[in-house]
């Protein structure tokens, strides 16, 4: 089965991403960057890790940017698990071309979705990502 982890620290947001989510995939959830990078480094360790992190930039202790530049340095340890790398979906607020460009090409964020959005629309970047089939099937 498939694991992702959503982190955000606006309850209503996290709640809304994980019950549309966690129909296609075991989904875990953290309120800031830091406890979302320890799971993931967890994940690893118990080699059960999250295919997708769907993460807010604006958090208390490690923002979102800190945390994809910090999974991404980790991925880069790990080529003994033959190059894994997590889908990293940026969910937030934030519409700046600053934080776009921060996200997708300094941090290497795989897609970046601006709040408010349709569910649609992360419909369509799981199939995108291939999360899920055309027929909506996990």
């Amino acid at each position: 089965m498939k694991r992702f982890l959503v982190v955000d620290d606006d309850t209503l947001s996290l709640q809304i991403l994980l019950d549309f989510l966690s129909e296609f995939a075991q989904c875990d959830t953290a309120q800031d960057g830091k406890i979302a990078f320890e799971m993931f480094e967890e994940s690893i360790l118990s080699e059960k890790p999250y295919h997708l992190i769907c993460s807010d930039i604006f958090m208390p202790i490690m923002d979102g940017h800190e945390l994809v530049r910090l999974v991404r340095l980790k991925e880069k340890t790990l080529s003994f698990h033959g190059g894994l790398r997590t889908t990293i979906f940026m969910i937030t607020s934030s519409d700046t071309p600053k934080d776009m460009a921060c996200a997708i090409w300094d941090n290497d964020c795989d897609d970046y979705i601006v709040k408010p959005f349709q569910l649609d629309d992360l419909m369509s970047l799981l199939k995108k990502y291939n999360f899920i089939d055309c027929n909506n099937n996990p």
